[in-house]
């Protein structure tokens, strides 16, 4: 079962001229799978058809995947021999979805097909690896840890006929300041979005062709980008003091946005954004418990 609550809000704040008013509608997210679902609802990925996929929490804090369509019907997301998880965090056109796992050594990333077939997604070498965005032609990015504790985001893009899928590392542009690159979404146009970390926080980047640009709303923290749709709009989440709170880049602008209710420090954190501009992510509540969260 599940139940959505819908609320108005206006935008909050524009910080970049000219100064942009967003309209937001925010509908909750909350997937009732009974004890699985103890401490909340976390919405990751939508795709174009409007079909969400996140996962639930329990009391011990282990995560159950879930597939809700447009018409709110829930499918349970399993990984055989999971142990931890799994925890699905993109879903494309198609219906294909991607995640992460664990077993009783490591973390894995999955691939579930719109059929459910499973298939492991391990990055060569890696200690852990984790999938975390896939596009229409099933390109899939994600992030994965070296020898040496460093992660690094990745590009997987799949095989065809009996030649088998390749990976290529994601680093952020080399500097001595950058400590670790994570990638988190993919458009279908093949634009990136992910963070790369320093020695005080992680930053949002875009990589276009090859080309790296910080994506960060102006005064700033931190950041993260995490998802991006074809018409090239991102969301993320932005930090200050009082973060976290979300934001919307699109066409030049950044807006920033608080779901309704959060707590006092705001807690909201947008994870994907598709080709109707709807916006999907997650948000605590006074009382500390997670709720998805759709707005448009």
């Amino acid at each position: 079962m599940h139940s959505r609550t819908s609320a108005v809000a206006i935008l909050v704040t524009a910080l970049v001229i000219p100064l942009a008013a967003l309209a937001l509608a925010f509908t909750t997210i909350d997937v009732d799978l009974g004890p699985l679902s103890v401490q909340g609802t976390a919405a990751q990925g939508i795709n174009a058809k409007g079909d969400v996929v996140g996962y639930t929490i329990d009391a011990a804090g282990n995560s159950t995947g879930y597939l809700m369509d447009k018409h709110g019907n829930i499918t349970t997301v399993d990984v055989p021999g999971a142990i931890g998880g799994p925890a699905p965090r993109g879903i494309n056109a198609p219906g294909d979805i991607v995640g992460e796992y664990s077993d009783a050594t490591t973390t894995h990333g999955f691939l579930r097909s719109k059929h459910g077939d499973v298939t492991t997604l391990d990055f060569p070498g890696a200690l852990a690896t984790s999938a975390s965005g896939i596009n229409s032609p099933g390109e899939i990015v994600g992030f994965f840890t070296d020898a040496d504790g460093t992660d690094h985001g990745f590009l997987f893009s799949p095989g065809h006929g009996k030649k088998p899928g390749t990976y290529q590392q994601i680093d952020y542009a080399p500097s001595s300041g950058v400590f670790g690159t994570r990638a988190y979404g993919i458009s279908d146009q093949g634009d990136i979005v992910g963070i790369y970390i320093t020695a005080d926080t992680a930053h949002g980047f875009l990589q276009h062709h090859g080309a790296f640009t910080t994506v960060e709303p102006p005064g700033a923290d931190g950041s993260q980008a995490r998802g991006i749709n074809s018409r090239g709009d991102i969301v993320g989440q932005w930090g200050t003091t009082g973060g976290p709170h979300g934001y919307l880049f699109s066409k030049g602008t950044y807006t920033t946005f608080d779901v309704p209710g959060t707590d006092a420090n705001g807690a909201t954190r947008p994870r994907g954004i598709n080709e109707r501009g709807v916006i999907v992510g997650n948000y605590f509540d006074s009382a500390g418990t997670t709720h998805g969260f759709e707005a448009q």
